[in-house]
């Protein structure tokens, strides 16, 4: 007898942190290039050779989460990559300034933050995104968070990720290698419990830099 894949509920919504540098948009390069949809708001040409078939270039606001909401409509498109949320910010913020004053620069903001971050949670499909980081002081301890303009938001931003993980990089025997990290003290990591598991069943310390690899350990724990 043929077993029925069962049909999922839940998706992984995955937040990747780092200073740029630190290899966050070359994790793409494992993705699928025909079902991954790849919001490059940053405007960079892609790191790797290879290009993705669905790949949006938005230049403002509306059009970054009109890329992200099409891509998730569209059932071509099984994964989306967001490059980068920090980008998107910007323009964001930018334009707020531009058309606002006062309190309404980020009364606005903060609306359309909200929005974004509803559009997000709503797709029914796995998504990674990217984002730069800033040092968040509370309560005299200083952490790495997920940059965002404005106070409403500031250290809050990871609250509407399924996971958070952070981008670093080392020199092993004479090599650059670029990996992140599922915990670490001073970041604002978190990981479901054996998301990637090690022998044991408990989370890697470190997984690769890799797309295809978040993506199929999140269809696995969601399946």
């Amino acid at each position: 007898m043929t077993e029925v894949k069962k049909q999922r509920t839940d998706f992984g919504k995955i937040l990747v942190v780092a200073p740029s540098g630190y290899g966050k948009t070359f994790l793409s390069k494992t993705a699928d290039f025909d079902k991954t949809g790849f919001v490059n708001s940053e405007q960079k040409p892609l790191p790797f050779k290879g290009n993705f078939k669905f790949h949006g270039k938005p230049k403002t606001w509306a059009g970054f989460l009109k890329n992200i909401e099409d891509f998730g409509k569209n059932p071509e498109i099984t994964n989306i990559i967001v490059d980068s949320q920090s980008m998107g910010f910007d323009m964001l913020h930018n334009e707020m300034q531009a058309n606002f004053k006062g309190f309404d620069v980020y009364s606005n903001y903060n609306k359309q933050l909200a929005r974004y971050f509803d559009l997000i949670r709503s797709i029914e499909k796995d998504v990674i995104v990217l984002s730069h980081d800033e040092t968040v002081v509370e309560q005299g301890f200083k952490q790495r968070k997920a940059k965002v303009q404005g106070k409403q938001y500031e250290g809050r931003v990871e609250a509407y990720y399924t996971v958070v993980l952070f981008a670093d990089k080392r020199v092993r025997d004479g090599k650059p290698e670029y990996f992140l990290r599922t915990f670490s003290e001073d970041t604002s990591t978190k990981c479901p419990e054996s998301l990637f598991p090690d022998k044991n069943g408990n989370n890697l310390l470190e997984i690769p830099n890799d797309a295809a690899y978040i993506f199929k350990a999140l269809e696995e724990y969601y399946s």
